[in-house]
């Protein structure tokens, strides 16, 4: 499996693409396809961490593209067609989703429950970590060939930092998150929704928010 990330955005969120041959998983899709030069890749399957607007402005382009589903929280998916509620409009922008969405059908989803057919199988694990939103969550996949562990945070964690939880979140949910990845495995890598990379036996040490 390939990460690729690709910053873009007013607000230099990441989307995430996770490659196995020429299948792939999105998530938060907020870059426009052909700008990531994947032309050999089909997308089974589109994830958001959340409804914010610099999260999920390009869904209903890819989605066009390659007909596949959407997953969100039930919690968040009212944002999606939404600009005031994803606050786009905050921004001077428009962004509305109207193609169709699924919440997560089960807390953990197969490799193959996402469509794809890959020999690197692997455990979706849907963690809800309300707080920057009341549907925000983490995706940890855990690969079954060695154990690798891979989380995406979303904005809920940040290398050295956390998410906002002035647009439409809490903070009292947020500490609560935050206090459920505590006690995670320290091996994890995660993939936040913006900046840089980094792993939670790092965060647990120096972010200040832990």
């Amino acid at each position: 499996m390939d990460i690729l990330c690709f910053s873009y955005g007013l607000a230099y969120a990441n989307m995430y693409v996770l490659r196995f041959g020429n299948e792939a998983i999105v998530i938060d899709p907020c870059c426009p396809w052909d700008e990531t030069g994947l032309s050999d890749v089909s997308v089974k399957a589109v994830l958001c961490t959340h409804g914010h607007f610099d999260h999920i402005s390009e869904a209903e382009e890819i989605l066009a593209r390659f007909s596949c589903p959407l997953y969100i929280s039930e919690y968040d998916r009212n944002m999606l067609p939404d600009p005031e509620l994803n606050h786009s409009s905050s921004f001077g922008l428009h962004v509305s989703v109207n193609a169709p969405s699924a919440s997560f059908p089960k807390e953990s989803m197969s490799s193959a429950d996402l469509g794809l057919h890959t020999e690197n199988e692997f455990i979706l694990q849907v963690v809800p970590t309300p707080g920057h939103t009341s549907g925000s969550v983490c995706f940890l996949f855990v690969f079954k060939d060695d154990h690798r562990e891979v989380m995406f945070t979303g904005d809920t964690l940040f290398r050295r930092g956390i998410g906002r939880t002035d647009l439409g979140g809490s903070e009292e949910e947020m500490r609560r998150s935050i206090d459920l990845l505590r006690t995670m495995n320290d091996d994890i890598e995660c993939y936040p929704g913006h900046g840089s990379k980094t792993d939670l036996r790092s965060e647990k040490r120096l972010n200040p928010f832990f």
